[in-house]
């Protein structure tokens, strides 16, 4: 009965992993206590959240800069590190092909704290959409309380959030939609 319940843990560690990557080290998440209102606010459906991060040439990127540029901006939380991530590279990109101009916005934030191994990934990915890190001044991820990457929020034109970590269908569903 042990080697079952040890054999069945184990698996369900793995299986864990495949499906999502942790944010990031606990010794550098911020010690800040979760709000639950604000966690409430991100999935009911209310007003984004501001973010501020760099960009690859370290120069600030807000998330207000694009919100409201487009229909739908969709913000992806990743790193390069994550395998589910980069899986999901390859989506996101079709996706954003499929969109007429001024339809959808893709801004990637990464949560590496790594900036050369974020840099390489860049250079593999070719992400041709914004790009923003996070670091310890710009905690992006904490505003909207992601725990696993990859995660996703979208965000329609007037700012409110329609979506989070919506599954390929269900984004194509609400971007059709419009």
């Amino acid at each position: 009965m042990r080697k079952f319940l040890i054999f069945n843990f184990s698996f369900l560690i793995a299986l864990l992993l495949m499906v999502a990557c942790a944010k990031k080290p606990a010794d550098q998440s911020t010690s800040e206590p979760v709000d639950q209102e604000t966690t409430e606010q991100v999935i009911d459906s209310t007003l984004y959240i501001d973010i501020t991060g760099l960009t690859p040439n370290g120069e600030e990127l807000s998330l207000s800069d694009l919100v409201g540029q487009t229909d739908y901006v969709l913000v992806d939380f990743w790193a390069s590190w994550c395998n589910p991530c980069r899986r999901f590279v390859p989506v996101l990109k079709e996706i954003y092909a499929g969109q007429p101009a001024g339809h959808l916005q893709i801004l990637s934030c990464s949560v590496d704290q790594d900036i050369m191994a974020w840099q390489v990934a860049l250079n593999e990915e070719q992400m041709p959409w914004p790009q923003m890190r996070e670091d310890a001044e710009h905690p992006c991820s904490d505003k909207y309380h992601v725990q696993f990457i990859p995660h996703t929020v979208l965000i329609d034109r007037t700012g409110h959030i329609v979506g989070v970590n919506l599954e390929e269908p269900e984004i194509e569903e609400i971007l059709l939609g419009e």
